[in-house]
């Protein structure tokens, strides 16, 4: 972050929860996709979305476990627009059947799923499974939900993109409209893209009763105005910077956390180069870590000792995801980490204290020719045979 612009906060903190940070906030007409939404804080950002009005698409590799999380936020909130999709995102080929298969806008895509110290694995192409499902896979997905992005995105793109402002309770933001609703949005846990339920194709965009991705009208309160990508990133980019010569441990001994650290790095400096890119098409993205939370993403890591961390619920682990994914307090802002529902605060060096790691972010994560040298050399990567 430029020390001449504000960091911004807002009114929430490290005790709140998704359902509190979207609480007015009006997603009716939007759509939204959650990758990792059949367990832990993907769970409840799917639930908050969905309470606020959205139709979300959970995109998990488990299609039953999928069906059984859509079905429990139905119940929990009323919406019966929850949908199921395959995603795996260490498979080239499944995540371009997603993106292939998605039609019409997308408001807001939440890259959630991640893998965490796997003790080792590659891809069939010989790539570290870490950097492939945290980072590659999600950048190749949203390359290709570019064009439903943009789609999506406010006609009249807020501030530029790094712009900085103060941020509270009187912001306001204006509304993209509504693309319209289905005919017949079918029943929650149904598999495949909304269209047709309890297909298991991609049957496309619902029937609805206004053009998809209009503009619509100015001025809606508590409605977000441009297309957003949530990026779920970790503290633990603290760990590593992206080591471009040795991405995939070909010459370094293999360390789990240390590979895990610079795909959260990679996570980062995503939301920075496709800010970048983005933001003149309505796309904000920001990255975030969503705080110290009990869950199966750290299965292979044991009971973490973390003195003085203020360990959240998944419902408050969700927070931050929420809030940069629907809450108009952060109406074009984009390029940045947040954490604890504030933007971090750059460090020198990687804290010894804990709690002080846990809302740093360090200046290699947010460095644009970082962000550059990665985008290229995922686009190669992804371009290989």
């Amino acid at each position: 972050m430029d020390p001449k612009e504000t960091r911004i906060t807002t009114p929430f903190d490290v005790r709140s929860t998704a359902a509190e940070v979207i609480d007015g906030v009006d997603l009716s007409g939007r759509r939204a996709v959650v990758t990792g939404a059949a367990s832990g804080i993907g769970i409840e950002t799917a639930r908050a979305l969905a309470g606020a009005g959205a139709e979300v698409t959970l995109a998990v590799r488990n299609l039953d476990v999928g069906a059984r999380v859509a079905e429990d936020i139905t119940a929990t909130t009323g919406n019966k627009r929850l949908y199921v999709a395959h995603l795996d995102l260490a498979d080239r080929a499944s995540v371009a059947a997603f993106a292939d298969g998605w039609d019409g806008p997308l408001h807001i895509l939440v890259n959630n799923a991640g893998v965490m110290a796997l003790p080792g694995g590659r891809t069939p192409e010989g790539w570290d499974r870490q950097f492939t499902v945290n980072h590659l896979g999600h950048f190749a997905l949203a390359r290709g939900l570019h064009g439903a992005l943009a789609a999506a995105g406010s006609a009249t793109a807020a501030p530029s993109a790094a712009a900085a402002r103060p941020v509270g309770p009187a912001a306001s933001a204006t509304s993209a409209g509504s693309a319209g609703f289905p005919e017949s949005p079918g029943s929650a846990g149904s598999v495949g893209f909304p269209g047709s339920a309890g297909s298991a194709g991609f049957p496309g965009f619902p029937g609805s009763a206004g053009s998809a991705g209009s503009a619509g009208s100015p001025g809606t309160p508590g409605t977000p105005a441009s297309a957003r990508i949530v990026v779920v990133s970790s503290a633990a980019h603290l760990r590593s910077p992206v080591v471009f010569d040795d991405l995939h441990f070909d010459y370094r001994p293999y360390e789990p956390m240390l590979a895990y650290g610079q795909s959260k790095t990679a996570n980062v400096l995503f939301a920075v180069g496709a800010n970048a890119r983005w933001a003149g098409d309505g796309i904000v993205v920001n990255a975030l870590s969503p705080g110290g939370i009990r869950t199966n993403l750290q299965r292979h890591v044991g009971d973490i000792a973390a003195p003085g961390v203020v360990w959240k619920t998944p419902e408050q682990g969700a927070a931050t995801s929420v809030l940069l994914a629907a809450s108009p307090l952060l109406e074009g802002v984009g390029g940045r980490y947040f954490a604890d529902c504030a933007e971090a605060e750059p460090v020198s060096r990687r804290p010894e204290d804990l709690t002080a790691m846990m809302v740093g972010v360090a200046p290699y994560a947010l460095d644009p020719e970082g962000a550059d040298r990665l985008w290229a050399t995922s686009e190669r990567l992804l371009a290989a045979d």
